[in-house]
């Protein structure tokens, strides 16, 4: 083993002053220790990737099952989704797959005549269901729902009551398998109030 003075020069281990320019050797590292410290800090490289590599490993497990467990979630509250209303029903297309059911997209309420469209971009089955109140007058109230899509008659729906007559809501309801624009004609004659829903199946 040796010591290197500042000027280069070579000297015993146990050396205190250089042989060639005097200086004190007592500061100046041997070229053993050196060595050892590279080997040190390997070693505390080896350390730090290590510990990484546990790091990233147990954030990755945690990741998985975190993802595993939101699409069990998700799939548990997609498949029993139902719409409640009195005339609708949850049908299952295949037991072990998704279940379709009805869902309400919109409704409209009055009591006088009424004309809108509605469409169904995605081409889902919709379904038309109606609803009416007469005046208590005992006499003919009626609704008319007239539903067309462009050249094609989706259907009539006709509400009335005459003068015995008991004076209570009824309801009346039309699928189709159509898509595109749909065009809903509704007159009316003394009603209390009507309501009309709108619900597509997916």
């Amino acid at each position: 083993m040796t010591k290197i003075c500042k000027c280069g020069t070579q000297n015993d281990d146990n050396s205190t002053f250089c042989r060639n320019c005097g200086s004190k050797l007592s500061q100046i590292h041997s070229t053993t220790s050196d060595s050892g410290i590279l080997i040190g800090n390997n070693k505390i490289l080896l350390v730090v990737i290590v510990v990484l590599l546990m790091v990233i490993g147990i954030a990755g497990t945690l990741a998985y099952v975190n993802m595993t467990d939101d699409k069990h979630d998700r799939s548990n509250s997609n498949s029993g989704v139902s719409v409640d209303t009195g005339q609708c029903s949850s049908v299952s297309d295949s037991p072990s797959t998704y279940t379709k059911s009805w869902h309400k997209v919109d409704s409209f309420s009055g009591r006088e005549n009424y004309q809108f469209t509605f469409s169904n971009p995605n081409g889902n089955r919709v379904k038309v269901v109606v609803s009416a109140m007469p005046l208590k007058n005992y006499g003919n109230n009626a609704m008319r729902t007239l539903i067309t899509n462009g050249t094609h008659r989706v259907g009539t729906l006709i509400l009335d009551w005459d003068s015995s007559s008991a004076v209570a809501v009824k309801t009346d309801s039309v699928e189709s398998s159509l898509s595109g624009t749909f065009e809903v004609d509704i007159a009316t004659y003394e009603l209390e109030y009507w309501n009309l829903e709108i619900y597509e199946y997916y």
